[in-house]
C-alpha cells in the first residue's frame, strides 16, 4: 500500500525539482539580457532661459570596459548642448565632429574600467521658453577584443526613455560651468551651413549613429593597438 504513494511522491518531488531548474534557467537568460544596460536621466526637468541642465549618461556593466560612446539627440533651437566630461579616472575624451541637435560624447581608456553609475554628463544651456524632449540616439560599451582592438561589448540594453525639459522663458542666472577633473569635450555644433548639404549623407549617417561608433572605434584602435615586439 506504501509503495504507490511514495511513487506518486517521487513524482512530485521530481516534477518540482524539474520546474525550479527550468524557472531559473529562464531568470538567468533575462539576468543576462540585463546586465549590461545603458541608459540618460536629468534631476532637473523644468529651468529657466539661460540656465544649464546636466544631462548624465549612465551604465552597468559586469565586463570592464575601454570606453564608450553616446549620442544625445535635442532641439538646437531650445538648448545648445556646452561640454561633456567622464567621471571615470582615465578616461580620455575622444574630439569627434559635432553635429546641430545630436550631441556626440565618446570616451576611451588604456587600461579596464568597471563602470556602475554616470559614465558622461553633458551640459546644455536652455535659449528660449519651450517645451522640448532630449533622447539618447544610440550607444555603445567598448572592450578590447582576443585580438587586442577596440570592439563593441554585444549585448547591451540601451534603454530609450525620453527626458521632457520645460524651459520657462524668463531669463534666469547664467551658471558658471563648475570645473571637473580630466578631459572636457567641447560640444558645439561645428557643422556650417555652407557644408551641410555637400555632407548631407555624413549627417543622415550620423543620425544613425554610425559614423559616431565607426569613429569612436577607430580611434580606439589607435589607443588600444596592441605594441609591436
Amino acid at each position: 500500500m506504501m509503495r504507490p504513494v511514495s511513487e506518486r511522491l517521487m513524482k512530485k518531488i521530481f516534477a518540482l525539482i524539474l520546474f525550479t531548474l527550468l524557472t531559473l534557467t529562464v531568470t538567468a537568460k533575462v539576468y543576462a539580457q540585463t546586465a549590461e544596460s545603458l541608459w540618460i536621466q536629468t534631476d532637473l526637468t523644468s529651468l529657466k532661459t539661460n540656465e544649464i541642465v546636466t544631462v548624465t549618461v549612465n551604465a552597468i556593466s559586469a565586463t570592464p570596459v575601454h570606453g564608450f560612446t553616446a549620442q544625445i539627440r535635442y532641439d538646437p533651437a531650445c538648448l545648445q548642448p556646452t561640454s561633456g566630461t567622464s567621471p571615470i579616472p582615465g578616461m580620455n575624451g575622444l574630439a569627434v565632429p559635432q553635429e546641430a541637435g545630436l550631441a556626440d560624447v565618446s570616451f576611451a581608456s588604456p587600461t579596464p574600467q568597471i563602470v556602475n553609475g554616470v559614465l558622461a554628463e553633458l551640459s546644455f544651456t536652455a535659449l528660449k521658453g519651450c517645451q522640448t524632449n532630449i533622447a539618447i540616439e544610440s550607444a555603445a560599451l567598448v572592450i578590447r577584443n582576443e585580438s587586442g582592438y577596440a570592439a563593441p561589448l554585444n549585448g547591451v540594453s540601451i534603454r530609450s526613455d525620453t527626458i521632457s525639459v520645460s524651459i520657462d522663458s524668463a531669463m534666469g542666472s547664467a551658471q558658471p560651468e563648475q570645473p571637473t577633473e580630466g578631459d572636457v569635450l567641447k560640444l558645439t555644433p561645428n557643422v556650417s551651413p555652407a557644408s551641410s548639404s555637400f555632407n548631407g549623407w555624413t549627417v543622415g549617417l550620423f543620425s544613425l549613429g554610425i559614423i559616431p561608433i565607426a569613429f569612436m572605434l577607430f580611434a580606439m584602435f589607435k589607443l588600444l593597438k596592441p605594441a609591436r615586439p
